[in-house]
């Protein structure tokens, strides 16, 4: 027996199509009553049509341009551990092309990978731990059921149409899409052929080379479309919550990305928001610290840096080895911070300054190591070096910043009595020029060439090579450095908000327990309606009681 709602859209199914088939039917017939010539243009017109109609289907099918192709989310602020741990992402992709699209219509399939993904990715971050998906709290697994569930949402409501009305049984029909077009249409084109045969077999020959391999590629590329995409998000939040990122909750975490999304893409505007709705956070502000020897010449590199707004900047001391300085360079919407390290000596820094440096370097996203083109001694900066790296490789939840090695005094260096800029250290010609290219390229390979190095001028009056390439250069790389201050941010406000949510939480509570031991007795007492858990004190519910 058909159910009673299946049966009333049957009823409204054939009523629909009825005026579609008297149609078809009329005008085939009156098709019949044309003269052939007429009747062949109109065929030849029409097997144009479907031709096209199959080239593009085939084309656009072949290429994945029917649906747009899955996309990796931003990884800008993704450390080199995390990178490891996208390769295994990758995997399940390229396993899943392979697979039969019947597959990935089952719910069972989403709920099996996604905890797959979460052991092996847990696994990968946490390889000594009994159950490592166990070190998760429950907050941060929903943030990322949360965020993949958003994002799947809005790529299905924006680039598959009528997606709002699909259903889970017609989703799991889909992969049998071109069955059933195979089922129907035989049917359809033997009715056609009653009133025209020719036009019936030249449009059923289009049909067969193009429309039905179309319906059968779609059908898969749908299924598979969506699957991939599941992987790719789900993968991206599981690595974000494995990294710590998520602690922050969904929410923050949301604010935080699309802040540094519109500083990337260079809009530094307020973002839209309702008037009840809390600010945009604030441009996050990009660290820059100062390292090298004493006498390396780091003061003058930053008062090169600051030029005019040296006078009106800001110095404050952050710590008694470090101090700070605000930088707003010309034509940027950037706020620069620039700390600057005490020097360290021949044998490189006291254990105190390490300490102090290394700290520095965990919260910066640039570091400029300045070093004297006249001091060919380049043993302590290597040392620093290394200290730096073994640093960031034992802490592989951090983003190692971006060095770059700053070669000052170079107007000193034979001829020293020369200084005619500009020059061209690229292509040297003049004397100078290729000293100072020479220069350059030894403390690249005393460095092990871990870093670019760029060769500037700090003396006053004679300031050369901070605009034209430092600052380019810091430019260049704004976008890298907004990723690891987001992961700076994320991880300072995370460490910062744990014991005050946890405060928050405990009020909370506490202020439920009172409330239930101590009844506010002004309130009237409102009965409970049958499967009710809880009295409600609305004026709407005191209605429907």
């Amino acid at each position: 027996m058909i159910p009673i709602a299946r049966w009333r859209l049957i009823v409204l199914g054939i009523l629909g199509a009825a005026p579609l088939v008297v149609l078809l039917t009329l005008g085939l017939a009156w098709l019949w009553q044309l003269p052939w010539e007429v009747r062949l243009a109109i065929y030849l017109g029409l097997l144009a049509f479907w031709s096209a109609t199959a080239i593009l289907a085939w084309r656009w099918q072949i290429g994945g341009n029917l649906l747009p192709k899955p996309k990796p989310p931003d990884q800008f602020a993704y450390t080199d551990r995390d990178q490891e741990a996208w390769k295994l992402v990758l995997a399940r992709v390229e396993k899943a092309s392979q697979e039969d699209p019947q597959k990935f219509v089952s719910l069972e399939t989403y709920l099996d990978t996604g905890r797959e993904m979460a052991q092996e990715l847990a696994r990968f971050y946490h390889p000594g731990a009994r159950d490592p998906v166990g070190r998760l709290t429950v907050l941060e697994v929903l943030a990322v059921i949360q965020l993949a569930a958003e994002d799947l949402w809005e790529l299905l409501d924006k680039h598959l149409p009528g997606s709002h009305l699909l259903t889970i049984d017609q989703w799991r029909a889909l992969p049998k899409a071109a069955d059933w077009y195979r089922t129907v249409m035989p049917v359809v084109w033997a009715g056609a052929a009653i009133f025209d045969p020719l036009g019936t077999l030249i449009r059923y020959t289009a049909s067969r080379v193009g429309i039905g391999s179309f319906v059968d590629r779609l059908q898969k590329n749908v299924v598979l479309w969506f699957y991939t995409n599941f992987l790719l998000r789900m993968g991206h939040y599981l690595i974000e919550v494995n990294s710590g990122r998520l602690k922050v909750g969904a929410k923050r975490y949301r604010e935080l990305v699309a802040a540094t999304r519109r500083q990337m893409a260079g809009d530094f505007r307020p973002a839209d928001t309702e008037a009840a709705a809390p600010p945009p956070p604030k441009p996050i502000p990009i660290q820059i610290v100062v390292l090298g020897r004493v006498k390396a010449g780091k003061s003058s590199l930053i008062n090169a840096l600051l030029g005019e707004q040296r006078a009106a900047t800001d110095v404050l001391p952050l710590t008694r080895e470090i101090m700070r300085y605000f930088l707003k360079p010309k034509g940027l919407e950037d706020s620069l911070t620039i700390l600057d390290t005490v020097g360290y000596g021949n044998e490189g820094p006291r254990q105190d300054q390490l300490e102090e440096t290394l700290k520095a370097a965990k919260d910066s996203d640039i570091l400029l190591l300045v070093l004297n083109a006249r001091d060919p001694g380049r043993q302590a900066d290597v040392k620093l070096l290394e200290a730096i790296e073994n640093y960031f490789r034992s802490h592989p939840e951090l983003r190692r910043p971006c060095i770059f090695a700053v070669l000052t005094h170079i107007d000193l260096l034979p001829p020293s009595l020369e200084w005619q800029p500009p020059y061209d250290f690229q292509k040297p010609t003049r004397p100078k020029e290729k000293n100072v290219a020479e220069a350059c390229q030894v403390v690249k390979e005393s460095l092990g060439n871990r870093l670019p190095v760029i060769p500037v001028c700090t003396q006053s009056g004679k300031v050369y090579g901070v605009e034209e390439s430092l600052l380019p250069l810091i430019v260049s790389v704004l976008d890298e450095s907004r990723g690891i201050a987001l992961l700076r941010m994320i991880k300072n406000e995370t460490d910062a908000r744990s014991l005050e949510r946890l405060w928050n939480q405990l009020l909370n509570a506490g202020s439920q327990i009172l409330d239930a031991l101590f009844p506010d007795k002004s309130s009237p007492a409102v009965p409970r309606r049958p499967g009710q858990l809880y009295a409600s004190h609305s004026t709407s519910d005191q209605r429907d009681a």
